[in-house]
């Protein structure tokens, strides 16, 4: 999945910082050679100086937050975004991100998924008429060994309080429809009957981009290196010394060129992905005092992606993809004849050790030829690495105000869920900058807040 022709024009002819590149016969070539050009080229561009909102971060939620606050404010608010990599290499070898599942515990994570499905109905009417998510509503099975087969039938039972629909399989139900899976160890599964599948989010990521061009965000490209910090004496803040508050107003960002530049806000949208925790810091979140000394604990998880070839599974078209009880996940390549696979490692696993050859052959290789006997291990080749914005402290999402800085509203650490929770995030930040607060769905739980009080959000079906 790589830029296509006409989005890359597009892109050149309305961002701030576009320049005009030579046509390429290879896509990663023209890529790498946009770089390199931006590099050397330089033009006399005007760089915004002021703008109501800044949201650090063109990805999925940024991108979102950008969508819906001109959806909402249209001419009525100034938007800027700012994103360091706008050739989006990293979101392109995202694979896992394609996935779409309403099984869930917490029900924020079920209403932002229930959203999405809405959203992804109406796309075409949401971002423009001829974007293409290719969504296939091929379900989701998720499989449950005699320890968690309890849990899953509970949690069937409470997802149908929120009107989603789920079928609970036997062990022989499952081994009938998919032979080729082994269920010895199997004791429960649980299949979805409608709303999942799964989907091409690098579609989604462009029809969000050129809808954010057409409502006239400023998308600039850039990276953000500080902040500037004013004073406030007469702001009184509990748990700060009177007199010391301390407010950013602006932000500080770098070009391609090497030049410095700054952006004076009202309010500011921290969306960087896996860069959050290091951007919060330029802010002295965690390395200052009093509310300043909590980190955002949000870092890079990486691990791998793994194609095998369905020579032997004949598996169809509409197979669903497949939650493992040990964490693995498999799912059909589209018309392809392989399949994509991964695992959901543990808390408990250090960011080193998942790229480890060791990691692959102790735990990953095992649970493939445990669940799916007829694979052999030259079958499976490893495709990409894929990185995720973890949060550390209980792997759900951060959004809303921080606790210091109240012009300063986080959306990050949702992993890969950050990718299909987008539509609902956006809209959430909107409303929290628009209206004060959250008027669809109520997710004040996912705040900073719980981190203060050492109050743990945890999702249990994300095993």
């Amino acid at each position: 999945m790589l830029f296509s022709k006409t989005f890359s024009r597009f892109i050149q002819k309305n961002i701030c910082d576009s320049r005009c590149y030579n046509s390429n016969k290879n896509p990663i070539t023209r890529t790498l050679d946009m770089i390199k050009n931006d590099l050397k080229r330089k033009k006399n561009i005007v760089y915004p100086e002021h703008a109501d909102v800044v949201i650090i971060g063109g990805g999925f939620i940024g991108t979102s937050v950008g969508y819906w606050l001109k959806t909402r404010a249209s001419s009525g608010l100034s938007v800027v975004i700012l994103e360091k990599d706008l050739s989006y290499v990293n979101v392109q070898q995202n694979i896992s991100h394609s996935a779409f599942t309403q099984h869930f515990s917490l029900p924020e994570n079920i209403y932002l998924a229930q959203y999405t499905a809405e959203f992804f109905r109406n796309i075409k009417a949401n971002l423009k008429s001829d974007i293409d998510i290719n969504y296939c509503p091929n379900g989701y099975l998720i499989l449950a060994s005699e320890k968690y087969a309890e849990r899953l039938e509970q949690n069937v039972a409470f997802l149908k309080e929120f009107g989603v629909k789920n079928e609970l399989l036997t062990a022989a139900d499952i081994k009938d429809k998919y032979p080729w899976i082994n269920t010895s160890d199997i004791t429960l599964g649980c299949i979805s009957t409608e709303s999942e599948g799964v989907f091409n989010p690098w579609a989604l990521l462009k029809g969000l981009v050129m809808k954010c061009i057409d409502l006239e965000v400023n998308i600039v490209n850039a990276e953000v290196i500080g902040f500037n910090i004013e004073q406030q004496r007469d702001v009184l803040m509990e748990g700060v010394a009177p007199g010391k508050f301390k407010k950013i107003n602006e932000v500080i960002y770098r070009t391609n060129d090497n030049e410095e530049h700054a952006i004076k806000f009202a309010a500011c949208v921290l969306a960087a992905g896996d860069c959050s925790g290091e951007i919060a810091k330029l802010a002295r979140i965690g390395i200052g005092s009093d509310l300043l000394k909590i980190p955002l604990p949000v870092e890079r998880r990486e691990y791998n992606i793994y194609s095998i070839q369905d020579e032997m599974m004949k598996a169809s078209l509409n197979t669903p993809v497949i939650m493992d009880t040990s964490g693995l996940w498999l799912r059909r390549n589209g018309l392809e004849s392989n399949f994509f696979c991964g695992y959901h490692p543990l808390t408990t696993n250090k960011p080193k050790e998942l790229l480890d050859g060791n990691y692959f052959k102790n735990v990953i290789l095992p649970s493939i030829s445990n669940r799916y006997p007829i694979i052999k291990e030259q079958q499976v080749m490893k495709v990409t690495t894929e990185a995720n914005d973890c949060n550390t402290f209980d792997e759900s999402g951060i959004l809303g105000t921080h606790p210091y800085h109240t012009n300063m509203y986080i959306a990050a650490g949702f992993g890969k869920l950050g990718c299909q929770h987008a539509p609902g995030i956006g809209r959430a930040i909107a409303e929290s900058i628009i209206d004060g607060n959250y008027s669809s769905i109520d997710l004040t739980r996912f705040g900073f807040d719980r981190i203060l009080l050492n109050e743990p959000l945890i999702e249990s079906n994300m095993y």
